[in-house]
């Protein structure tokens, strides 16, 4: 798996689910954010590309084929991504270090289906906010797809989904990373006031996506998708000066960007009620990651 980076110079239903989603994505820093001073990064930039690894590591693509249900039928399971480890120099997004991204090798992600009358169904993620490899995940996800229309033996599924929230950890200063150089250590005492930073990661998402599926013998759904997501990513600098409060002096970092992305994979119907499924995400030019995901059907 590789990211391709260069190291640069410094630097009704919907209705209830739009409304979901306004809910999730309240951020009580925001508007104490304000009065900070803003830098906004495209892709071409060291921050904004690092910052849009990372919301593509969390996108919410179907992670297994789109399925045909009886009316209100609920399945649920659990999805887990693979995040790729960055170097030093694709984790530098100016010229002072590089920043504490590494945290989490793997990104794991409740998920739920429920199925509507008009072969209609409604996804649901809510990832809730437990510290996991030192970082706390407070993410929404939603989408609906319909699974209407068939090209031959192939069925061809559109797909609108949106994600929200935000991801919290000690990136800009962390002080397990500090001890790794001595430079390191006088950035961690001097800049960081010796404590462990409290940053926020903000992915906005709104995707539209087609999927295409079909049918190996009686258990195998294999499927291949191509996608555009228009996006806007925070994240917010949270050195905490000696009296507890952030120090103001450290910016906000705003991305947005529409971006391409393909998605491959295939489903295992292993029983009756138990699905297994593989899915390869490519977002061009950023990331190549494999995301796992099994469910079961609770209801029918």
């Amino acid at each position: 798996m590789t990211v391709r980076f260069r190291p640069a110079r410094p630097a009704t239903l919907i209705a209830v689910l739009a409304s979901a989603l306004a809910a999730a994505a309240l951020d009580p820093g925001w508007l104490h954010a304000q009065s900070r001073p803003t830098e906004r990064h495209d892709r071409s930039t060291a921050a904004g590309r690092l910052m849009g690894f990372y919301s593509d590591a969390v996108a919410f693509s179907p992670a297994g084929t789109p399925r045909s249900y009886q009316p209100w039928t609920v399945e649920a399971g659990v999805e887990a991504s693979y995040v790729p480890r960055l170097s030093a120099a694709q984790r530098t997004a100016g010229l002072d270090k590089p920043e504490a991204t590494n945290l989490a090798p793997v990104f794991p992600r409740p998920r739920a289906v429920l199925a509507l009358p008009y072969r209609l169904t409604v996804e649901g993620s809510w990832v809730p906010p437990l510290r996991v490899f030192g970082v706390t995940a407070n993410l929404l996800g939603v989408a609906v797809a319909w699974r209407g229309a068939r090209v031959g033996a192939v069925d061809v599924v559109p797909r609108l989904s949106a994600l929200t929230g935000r991801v919290r950890g000690p990136i800009t200063c962390n002080e397990e990373t500090a001890g790794r150089s001595i430079d390191l250590r006088v950035y961690y005492d001097a800049v960081c006031y010796g404590r462990d930073s409290d940053d926020y990661f903000s992915p906005r998402h709104l995707t539209g996506e087609v999927v295409a599926t079909g049918a190996v013998g009686r258990t195998l759904r294999p499927y291949a998708g191509v996608g555009l997501r228009r996006e806007r990513v925070r994240f917010d600098i949270g050195v905490i000066r000696p009296d507890g409060v952030r120090d103001p002096e450290h910016p906000v970092l705003v991305t947005t960007a529409t971006r391409a992305f393909l998605t491959g994979g295939l489903t295992w119907l292993a029983g009756p009620r138990a699905v297994t499924s593989g899915e390869v995400y490519y977002a061009p030019g950023s990331l190549v990651t494999v995301r796992l995901a099994a469910a079961l059907r609770v209801h029918q």
